[in-house]
């Protein structure tokens, strides 16, 4: 259930980071920034998993060592719980805010060394993959509705394969303006 969870999670974040991909793509002035955009939404989600985690195993030690040792906890538990607990979120999307911001910053960093074709290429690879979240998006509104069983698989495949090659060609075709200025300098990284 928690894997569930998990993984709902980061998907909710890869969806909001491909609205927002496709926000900024629309946009011509942001058209340069919707990689990036979109990174710094779909990082948050990992981020919330991994601060979910770590309470989780806090709460389970600290149950396990109140029942091994025996401790009676003060009476005014609840406030402390409740004051550490606003701490933890605070700090949690404090630390989630600047993991996020640090892989976007290395990622525009790393896009800006990639030549075109390798850029190209990297660009395609995201936009498929925005265009398969929106496809998994499609199929579970689809499984909600009343069509019969097959007929629903195959409009969720052949919709979600329609999607990933548009949005990739899309992107291959239209690389140039999601790259916004090519480097000036000598460009490292290549394929």
């Amino acid at each position: 259930m928690l894997a569930l969870l998990a993984a709902g999670i980061i998907f909710l974040f890869l969806a909001v980071g491909s609205c927002v991909f496709v926000a900024c793509v629309l946009m011509p002035a942001t058209r340069p920034h919707a990689l990036s955009a979109a990174l710094w939404c779909a990082a948050w989600g990992p981020c919330l998993v991994a601060l979910l985690v770590v309470a989780g195993f806090s709460l389970i030690t600290g149950s396990l060592l109140a029942r091994a040792g025996g401790l009676q906890w003060p009476p005014a538990l609840p406030a402390v719980v409740h004051a550490f607990g606003w701490v933890y979120v605070s700090l949690g999307l404090l630390a989630s805010a600047a993991m996020a911001t640090g892989c976007t910053w290395l990622h525009q960093l790393l896009v800006d060394r990639l030549t075109f074709a390798s850029f190209r290429l990297y660009a395609t690879a995201v936009s498929a993959g925005v265009g398969g979240v929106f496809g998994c998006t499609f199929g579970w509104w689809l499984m909600a509705g009343t069509w019969s069983g097959s007929v629903r698989l195959v409009l969720w495949l052949a919709c979600t394969l329609a999607l990933i090659v548009g949005f990739g060609l899309a992107a291959f075709r239209g690389a140039r303006s999601l790259r916004g200025e090519a480097p000036t300098g000598l460009t490292s990284i290549t394929l």
